[in-house]
C-alpha cells in the first residue's frame, strides 16, 4: 500500500469516528467559506488542496473529507501558535505592501561606494518616508549625488503632497517650490511612490523565492526570523543583497538592510530601515505644506501652476522639439505611448496631419515621428513598429497615442532599461540632429480596470474636454496587436 493510500484509509477511519451525521459534515464543509482559521496565505493553500485532494462520491469519503478539514484547522491552530515551522512565506512580503492603506519606512541611506576628496566615508542621509495610499498623499526624500573635480556634493530634497497641491523643498540649496496637480497626476505620484519604495526594500519580486532564513536574533525583547537573498541585475549588471527580520508569528517586515555589490567584489550598505510599518496612526502634521523658515519660496500655494502630465522628458534642439508624455507597457508587450513633435518655425496647423487618420493605420507626419522602438540595454535585437490609436488636443498641442507592437517574443521586464526611440526627420531639410532618448517601461497594463484607470486616465488629462477618444478599449487595442503581429 503506498503513502497516498495509507493516508487515505487513516482520514475514512477518522471520518467513521467522528460518526455518520450529515449535519457534522454539512457544518465542517460550510467552514470554507467563512474566514479560514489561519490568517497566512499558507494556511489558505493547505485546506483548498486537502479539499480538492478528489471528489467525494460516497458516505464515507464525504466524512473524511470534513475530516481532513478538521485535521487543518488543528494544524493551523498548532502552527501559528508555535514559531518552530514559519507560519508565513517571505514571498508574502509584497502583498502587504498591495492591501495597506498607510505605509512608513524610516532609516538610513549610505553612499559606500564612494568618497570624500579626503578619504572620508560620506555622511549617511535620513530617510522618513510616509504613504497614503487611501488618500493619495505622501511624503518622501529624495537624494542625488554628484562627483566631478570640486569634490563630492549630496543633494537631499522631500517631495509633500497633500493630494491637492505639492512643495519641493530642495534642503540644499534650501528653496521650496509649489505645484497643483489633478487627480490623475496625483493617483500617478502615489502609484510611482509605491514602486519606489517597493524597489528600495524587495529590489526584484520575482527573485524573492532565492530567500532563506539564516536565523533568528532578538530585539529589544522581540524575536525575529532573519532572512537573506541576493537579487541580480542582468541588464545594470550588478547584484545587491537584502536582509530582512520577520516576525514569526505573521512574517510582518520590521528591519531591512540592502548592500550593493562594487566592481571590486565588496559589498557596501545602501539603505538601512529599522522602522518598515504599515496601516499605523498617521500623524496629520505629516502632510502639512509648511516651509522651513529660512528657505526661498520660489513661489506659493496660491500661484502654483497646474502642470500637465509630462514624465518622459522633452527633447530639444533649435526650433524642433520632441515631447514623449506618458508610456505603457501592455500584457503582450505591446507598447502605448502619447507624444507629441513641433517645429517652431513652421506657420502651418498641425490639424491637417491628423486628418484621416484610422485606427490602426501610418503615424501622423510630424516634424520628429518616432515611428518605432527597441528595447534598452537588451542585449537582442527586435523593433516595436509603430501605429495609430487615437489623438487628443491640450493647450492647442496635439498628442499623438501609438501603439508599439513587437515583430517577435518581447524581452520581460527585468531584462531591459526601458525603451530606445526610433525616430525619423518629416522635413525638407534634414537635420543633423542625433536623438538619445529613452523611455520609461511605464505602467504594465494585465487588465481591463487597469486599461481604463491609466491608459484612458493619461488620454483624458491630455484633452482639453477631459475626456479619452470614443472606442479606444482594451480588447480592441489587444486585437489590433495580435493583427498587427499576424501581417
Amino acid at each position: 500500500m503506498t503513502d497516498k493510500e495509507i493516508i487515505e484509509e487513516r482520514l475514512e477511519k477518522l471520518g467513521q469516528a467522528i460518526g455518520s451525521d450529515d449535519s457534522l459534515v454539512e457544518n465542517v464543509m460550510s467552514c470554507i467559506d467563512a474566514k479560514p482559521f489561519g490568517e497566512t496565505k499558507r494556511i489558505k493553500k493547505l485546506s483548498a488542496k486537502l479539499i480538492a485532494r478528489r471528489i467525494i462520491m460516497n458516505r464515507f469519503t464525504k466524512f473524511a473529507a470534513a475530516a481532513a478539514i478538521i485535521v487543518a484547522a488543528v494544524l493551523s491552530i498548532t502552527i501559528l501558535d508555535k514559531s518552530a515551522t514559519p507560519a508565513y512565506a517571505v514571498t508574502d512580503l509584497p502583498e502587504l505592501f498591495e492591501q495597506a492603506k498607510v505605509i512608513h519606512i524610516q532609516g538610513w541611506q549610505y553612499f559606500g561606494g564612494h568618497r570624500m576628496p579626503n578619504g572620508k566615508k560620506i555622511p549617511p542621509v535620513e530617510i522618513d518616508n510616509w504613504i497614503d495610499l487611501e488618500n493619495g498623499r505622501s511624503r518622501y526624500t529624495g537624494t542625488g549625488l554628484s562627483i566631478d573635480k570640486n569634490g563630492v556634493r549630496v543633494t537631499v530634497a522631500e517631495t509633500i503632497s497633500d493630494g491637492q497641491y505639492q512643495v519641493n523643498l530642495n534642503h540644499t540649496e534650501r528653496y521650496a517650490t509649489f505645484f497643483k496637480i489633478s487627480d490623475y497626476q496625483q493617483m500617478l505620484d502615489t502609484h510611482y511612490r509605491l514602486n519606489m519604495m517597493s524597489t528600495e526594500i524587495f529590489g526584484d519580486l520575482n527573485q524573492l523565492d532565492n530567500f532563506a532564513k539564516v536565523g533568528q536574533e532578538e530585539i529589544d525583547g522581540v524575536e525575529y526570523d532573519i532572512w537573506e537573498g541576493e537579487v541580480k541585475h542582468s541588464v545594470a549588471k550588478h547584484a545587491d543583497r537584502y536582509k530582512y527580520w520577520l516576525l514569526p508569528s505573521t512574517g510582518e517586515l520590521r528591519r531591512v538592510r540592502a548592500w550593493t555589490k562594487l566592481a571590486n567584489g565588496q559589498w557596501a550598505l545602501h539603505y538601512e530601515y529599522h522602522r518598515v510599518e504599515h496601516d499605523v496612526e498617521l500623524p496629520e502634521e505629516i502632510f502639512t505644506m509648511e516651509v522651513p523658515e529660512g528657505y526661498e519660496l520660489r513661489n506659493t500655494m496660491e500661484t502654483a501652476i497646474l502642470q500637465e502630465l509630462d514624465d518622459g522628458g522633452s527633447v530639444h534642439c533649435g526650433s524642433l522639439t520632441l515631447d514623449p508624455r506618458t508610456s505603457f507597457t501592455l500584457s503582450d508587450g505591446s507598447v502605448i505611448l502619447g507624444w507629441h513633435s513641433v517645429d517652431r518655425e513652421s506657420q502651418k496647423s498641425q490639424a491637417e496631419l491628423f486628418e484621416g487618420l484610422e485606427f490602426g493605420g501610418v503615424l501622423p507626419k510630424l516634424p520628429v515621428e518616432i515611428w518605432g522602438l527597441k528595447p534598452s540595454g537588451w542585449t537582442g535585437d527586435i523593433t516595436y513598429a509603430g501605429q495609430h490609436l487615437a489623438y487628443t488636443q491640450k493647450g492647442g498641442k496635439f498628442i499623438e497615442w501609438s501603439l508599439y507592437v513587437p515583430e517577435s517574443i518581447p524581452p520581460a521586464r527585468g531584462e531591459m532599461l526601458g525603451y530606445d526611440v526610433l525616430y525619423r526627420f518629416n522635413l525638407e531639410e534634414k537635420p543633423k540632429w542625433i536623438i538619445g532618448c529613452t523611455l520609461d517601461y511605464g505602467i504594465q497594463i494585465k487588465t481591463e480596470e487597469y486599461f481604463d484607470k491609466w491608459v484612458l486616465g493619461a488620454m483624458a488629462e491630455l484633452s482639453d474636454d477631459d475626456k479619452a477618444p470614443e472606442n479606444i478599449t482594451y480588447e480592441r487595442v489587444l486585437r489590433l496587436a495580435e493583427q498587427i503581429r499576424g501581417r
